[in-house]
Formats: structure tokens, C-alpha cells, sequence
């Protein structure tokens, strides 16, 4: 049958989704990395040697008339125009080298010119005509005396250097001035600027004024300890969140069930919790657990038995290897068959035959290749489960062979078992590695993937969806398996059950046949029900055949009858 896309739909994920999972993935590399970056930022700030900052203010008065200053250097005239121009030539002026090398002969032992340079900065304060001058030092006294003396030094040696010039100019000045007319000297430019450089040559700077000396700081300069600590904090958990989410995009594992559903919109049928670690295998009621079977039942209301007299048919797949299909598969079959359903349990697996071997059972694909074959002829009821059949039969040779024969019976099997049972289950390979899975499901009526976050892998179930979206087959709904579990009893897809010398499993129990003939050559106390082509001959009657459990049951009375639906 075909099937429709699943109308499911979740809300997109927003840009922060993925960092947030990974953070909760990962939330113990996080929290380390988070600790490390503040454990480091304290101890730096710790030992890291302290520096001060301290300040004089010098006051800039450029001068308007440039005319009666002419001839001196280094002389600030107001530029209108461009009022930040005046401020950095006032800059440069108080830049001096010859400053800093008397300050640092003032400091003493350790400075030097060079040193008192890098240690000093002048620079506008706003948009003010006020020059910042800053010295740095290691101590709050030594950083308010780098400042004090290179500002003093500073506003010197202009002052002398101006006046300097202004007394040699002065005397040719007052010498054009007297031969002048008495009457034309008080009106004449060379008046103007001779009064201008007299009050220079006098020491007085037409420019610079300190105007507020350096104090000691108060505490340290850059940022303070708290905001060290704060600024850590962040870049540890940036740094953590980002190495989290690097490991979960090289991680290909889905890595809850949040993400499963992303990726695969569709209606979760049950949760199946996992067995502990070394717990034995599902091949009989007694040895599901109550919460297990509670979860199998939760998938069996959801799937009705067919109201037609054909039985439904169920394909259990997942997307990976060991995400627990063929245990689902198992384990649902039984507890269908304890609650008198009539049962079939198809494994189509031909590569890994788990059924088979988990069941003690077995069938020869030879049987199978030939068309005369009944399907009676090739189910096998396994002594620990009464009221299920199984047929499991595991290639013996050329893989390739025996799916060619599997996919030519395949949909007359499942036709005649739908007939013959309530309910036909479908255990088949992988669809994420393999595509044997899609020649069954144009012929059932539900596909169940099943799938374990923390072992599903992502780009599986990506490749799933995409080939089932593609052949138009949506599958009915997810069986999630528990979580954050690999190498379980439960989720035991493709696990290998090595054989001891003495003939027996690492669990203990006889290593299973896999084929027909081997368990006829080796019975049991109580064998099960025979099967074979002879015995259904001889049984064969005009009638109909009885059905699968009830009818068996009123022939045959047993010591041990099926035992009914335990609830938990």
C-alpha cells in the first residue's frame, strides 16, 4: 500500500537551538572550560603587577593676532576653521623630547628618556582646550610625579625656548623704534610686536598654562577586578558552548529525542525504557519486564487488529544498526501472542538472522525458493513462546541469491499470513544502510521505526526519510528506545553471540540452531509443536484450517498452556 507524507509538523528550530542542546549535552565541558577562564583571569589579575594612572591638565590659549608673534617658533595661533588643528599642533608642541629626558633625570635610577616617552601620553580632553597629560607608573606617587615633572618640563622649555628668540628680536626691534618719529611709534605694527615679545622675552607663555598639578590615584588603572571576573565568565562559557557544539556536529549520534523529531517529524507510538546492562534476552514473556510490556501494549491499542479477515501487518525498521528493532520486534510479538492473538513474526533480515537465533528456530531458504512451498511448512512455533510462529531463515551462501528469493514469495507470504494470523510482523534490515526494508513496505499497513537516541545515527535517519519520502511511504509513527545507553541487552541489533568450547552462549543458555535440520537432530525434553510439510500433511482435513491459538489449544491441552497477559 502507498502512504501519504506525515502531516505532522513541529516549529522551526531558532538560530540558538542548536548551541543550547549542545550545551545541555555537553554541560560538564561547559562548566569546566567556564571555571578554567575565571580560575585563569584571577589568578592573572593577581599577579600581575599593578599599574596607576595620574593626570595634570595644562590650559591651551591659542594666540589671535599671529602677526606681532611672528618669527618665533612653536607658537599655537587659533585657527577658526579648524579648532581640532589648533589642539593637535598644541600636541605636538608639549611632545618633547628634551622634556622627557629632564624628567626622567628627575626620576632617578631606572627611567630613561625613552621610558619617560612610552609612560607619558598628551592628549585633548574632549572638546575642550585642554591637554591631558597622563604618566603611568608602577606606583601612585611615582605616576603622579612622571606627570607633575614632564608637565612642568614641558611648559619650560617652550616658555624658555620662546623667550630665547624674543630677546634677540626685541633688539632689533627697539632699534627700528627709535629711528622712528615720536609721533609714529605708538601706532605702528612694529609697536604692537615689540610689546608682544616683551612680555615673552620676560618668561610669560602666550599659550600654555598649567592648569591643575597631577594627585595620586586612587586605585589601579585598567579594568577593576569584577569586571576581569564578569568578562572571564563570558568568554569561558562561549569558549564551552562553542567546543560543545563542535562535538556534536563531529558527533553523528542523535542526541535526544528532541532532536529526533526534528529531524523526523512524526508521532511517537511509545517509549520503550531500557533493560540494564546484562540483562538476558526477550525471548520469552517471563523475561519482559512490566514497564517493557506496558509499553508494547501502548503500541498494540494504537494498532488495532484489522476489522477485514485479513490479519494487519506490521514492518519493524529503524534507521542504524543496535537502535532495538528486532527486539521490538520480539518483544511485541510475544506480548501479542500472550494476549491470544493469533501471531506471525516474519525475520526478512537474510544478512543477520537474530530471530532465528534468539528463538531457536530456523528454516532452510532452500524450502523457500521452491514455489510449492506452503507457508504452513515454513513456521516454526519456538518452544518458549506458544501461540507464535516464526519463520526465520538465515542465507547460507550467496546473500544476493536469497534476496532475490525472499522479494519474488515476499508479497504472496504476507498475503497467506495476514489469512492465517491477527497480526503478520515484519522484522527487517536497516533502511538507513540497506534497502531490502522498502520491498516490504508497499505490502503492509503500518511501518513502526524504531529508534534509540544516543545510538541512532543522524545522517541515517536523514537517509531514511528521504528514501521513504521519495517511494511516498510515511511510516505510522516513532518507537523511541530509552537513551544515552550503547552496548545494552535491549538494543542489541547485529550483536554477535560468540560459542564456548562447551558448546553453550556467554549468557549461559545452549547456543541456538539456525536451521531446521539442526534441531531436528538435537530435541528437546519438550519439543515444540512439529511444522514440517509431513506433519501438515497428515492434519490436513477437508476444513479450513483452525486458527492459529484457540483452536490448537482445544486439540491439544498441554501441561504448560500460554500464559495470559501479565499486567504490570
Amino acid at each position: 500500500m502507498s502512504y501519504q507524507p506525515s502531516q505532522t509538523s513541529t516549529s522551526e528550530e531558532g538560530a540558538h537551538t542548536p548551541f543550547v542542546r549542545a550545551a545541555r549535552a555537553h554541560v560538564l565541558l561547559v562548566a569546566a572550560i567556564t571555571i578554567a577562564a575565571v580560575v585563569t583571569a584571577v589568578v592573572w589579575e593577581t599577579t600581575r603587577a599593578s599599574k596607576y594612572n595620574a593626570t595634570a591638565q595644562v590650559l591651551v590659549t591659542p594666540v589671535e593676532n599671529g602677526l606681532a608673534y611672528a618669527g618665533l617658533p612653536a607658537v599655537v595661533v587659533a585657527s577658526p576653521a579648524d579648532p581640532q588643528r589648533t589642539l593637535q599642533t598644541a600636541t605636538s608642541v608639549l611632545e618633547s623630547p628634551v622634556a622627557a629626558l629632564t624628567t626622567s633625570q628627575q626620576l632617578g635610577r631606572g627611567w630613561t628618556s625613552l621610558r619617560v616617552s612610552e609612560a607619558v601620553k598628551v592628549q585633548p580632553r574632549g572638546e575642550s582646550d585642554i591637554l591631558a597629560i597622563t604618566g603611568t607608573a608602577g606606583g601612585a606617587a611615582e605616576a603622579a610625579r612622571l606627570a607633575n615633572y614632564y608637565a612642568h618640563n614641558a611648559l619650560a622649555q617652550h616658555a624658555e625656548l620662546l623667550s630665547r628668540e624674543a630677546r634677540t628680536q626685541l633688539v632689533q626691534l627697539q632699534a627700528r623704534a627709535q629711528a622712528m618719529p615720536a609721533g609714529e611709534r605708538s601706532d605702528t605694527p612694529v609697536t604692537t610686536k615689540l610689546t608682544a615679545l616683551s612680555t615673552v622675552a620676560q618668561g610669560h607663555d602666550p599659550n600654555f598654562s598649567l592648569l591643575q598639578a597631577a594627585s595620586f590615584p586612587t586605585s589601579s588603572a585598567g579594568p577593576s577586578k569584577k569586571l576581569i571576573i564578569v568578562l572571564a565568565l563570558l568568554a569561558g562559557l562561549a569558549l564551552g558552548i562553542g567546543a560543545a557544539t563542535v562535538i556534536e556536529y563531529l558527533n553523528r549520534r542523535v542526541r535526544d529525542e528532541e532532536e529526533l523529531l526534528s529531524l523526523y517529524p512524526l508521532p511517537v507510538l511509545s517509549r520503550v525504557p531500557l533493560l540494564r546492562h546484562g540483562s538476558p534476552e526477550m525471548t520469552d514473556l517471563d523475561l519482559i519486564p512490566p514497564k517493557v510490556r506496558e509499553a508494547f501494549r501502548t503500541l498494540q491499542i494504537q494498532l488495532p487488529p484489522s476489522s477485514s479477515a485479513a490479519g494487519r501487518a506490521i514492518m519493524f525498521t529503524s534507521p542504524s544498526p543496535r537502535d532495538g528493532k528486532t527486539a521490538s520486534a520480539i518483544g511485541y510479538s510475544l506480548v501479542l501472542a500472550a494476549s491470544n492473538f493469533r501471531v506471525i513474526l516474519f525475520d526478512f533480515d537474510v544478512r543477520r538472522s537474530d530471530i532465528g537465533r534468539r528463538l531457536n528456530v530456523g528454516a532452510d531458504l532452500t524450502d523457500l525458493s521452491r514455489m510449492d512451498t506452503k507457508l504452513d511448512q515454513l513456521l516454526v512455533e519456538p518452544v518458549s513462546a506458544p501461540g507464535l510462529r516464526v519463520f526465520s531463515a538465515s542465507s547460507q551462501g550467496d546473500v544476493s541469491r536469497a534476496l532475490d528469493v525472499v522479494g519474488r514469495r515476499l508479497p504472496e507470504l504476507l498475503r497467506t499470513a495476514r489469512e492465517l494470523a491477527d497480526y503478520v510482523i515484519v522484522d527487517t534490515p536497516p533502511v538507513g544502510q540497506v534497502s531490502d526494508a522498502l520491498r516490504a513496505a508497499v505490502t503492509v499497513d503500518d511501518i513502526v521505526l524504531v529508534t534509540r537516541p544516543g545510538n541512532t545515527d543522524r545522517t541515517e535517519l536523514q537517509h531514511t526519510r528521504e528514501l521513504l519520502d521519495r517511494l511516498g511511504h510515511t511510516p505510522t509513527g516513532l518507537l523511541v528506545i530509552g537513551a544515552w545507553a550503547v552496548g545494552d541487552a535491549y538494543a542489541s541489533y547485529g550483536a554477535e553471540v560468540a560459542a564456548k568450547p562447551n558448546g553453550r552462549s556467554p549468557a549461559g543458555a545452549p547456543v541456538p540452531s539456525l536451521t531446521a535440520d539442526k534441531a531436528d537432530e538435537e530435541p528437546t525434553a519438550n519439543p515444540p509443536t512439529p511444522t514440517t510439510a509431513g506433519k501438515a500433511d497428515e492434519e490436513r482435513t477437508a476444513d479450513p484450517p483452525a486458527p492459529l491459538t484457540a483452536g490448537k489449544a482445544d486439540e491439544e491441552p498441554t501441561a504448560n498452556p500460554p500464559k495470559p497477559f501479565p499486567y504490570p
